[in-house]
């Protein structure tokens, strides 16, 4: 059994109703790759932002 988990370890994300000081909140997310950038499909945005930030979830 293999018990190695992927961690997004920093989401710079700060419109994102999930993002507390940097570290997601969402129970589960969504990654995809665009060129060479990590995009999360989990975002939803914060009270009052607007979907269209550019939203961004490095991975060290």
């Amino acid at each position: 059994m293999n018990d190695d988990k992927s961690m997004v370890s920093r989401c710079d994300a700060t419109t994102c109703r999930f993002n507390d000081d940097h570290n997601c909140t969402a129970g589960q997310v969504e990654i995809s790759m665009s060129g060479q950038t990590a995009q999360c499909m989990t975002f939803i945005p914060a009270e009052g932002m607007s979907d269209t930030q550019s939203v961004r979830a490095d991975h060290h």
